[in-house]
């Protein structure tokens, strides 16, 4: 049987909520930031070997998203301040892609990153070619849909270590901030041990 419509729209979304709630819980085995070359709102490539050595806190977003994107980005913008008060921004960078590659160019992205005051030296909006973005989205482990010119993603912010490895999946977006500040503390002073 074959849903079609609003109704059967509604039922992959959830099918793929599911299939995201189950892949966000709590588990000890940690995976490795998968290797990329992508162009950062500068026109930078940025090689996610760049990102070891620090905290890095990756998002996803869309420019023309209107719903979730915006609360997560403001949340990434208040983490990104609240670590720079608190002396760590040294520790940690933070890094959102798009999964819309075809209309988020470089310098859509720069005025996206700098409507939420995103501080550059520690933010890098990353964007590239259509397949390669989608093969490291997918590698991270994030749902993307993509349906005649829609565009939906899963709402989650990993976390990844100094060492290179995803360790957290946050889908919190309200304590968001908070919750990026206590990891970011805990790394540092692993640093400092």
């Amino acid at each position: 049987m074959r849903a079609s419509g609003m109704f059967g729209q509604r039922i992959v979304m959830a099918a793929a909520s599911i299939a995201l709630l189950a892949g966000c819980s709590a588990s000890s085995a940690s995976q490795p930031l998968p290797s990329f070359a992508l162009t950062n709102q500068t026109g930078r490539v940025i090689r996610s070997e760049e990102l070891r050595g620090r905290a890095v806190v990756i998002g996803f977003i869309f420019t023309s998203c209107h719903d979730v994107c915006p609360l997560v980005t403001a949340q990434l913008a208040r983490a990104q301040a609240e670590t720079k008060s608190a002396g760590l921004s040294s520790t940690v960078r933070f890094v959102s892609i798009t999964v819309d590659p075809g209309i988020d160019t470089p310098d859509v992205l720069q005025r996206y990153a700098t409507s939420f005051g995103a501080d550059p030296a520690t933010w890098d909006f990353l964007t590239g070619h259509p397949d390669e973005v989608a093969r490291v989205v997918r590698a991270m482990g994030v749902f993307v849909m993509n349906d005649r010119g829609r565009v939906g993603h899963a709402t989650v912010v990993l976390f990844v270590t100094p060492r290179g490895e995803i360790v957290r999946r946050y889908t919190d977006v309200q304590h968001l901030a908070a919750q990026i500040l206590d990891e970011v503390r805990r790394v540092r002073r692993s640093e400092l041990e």
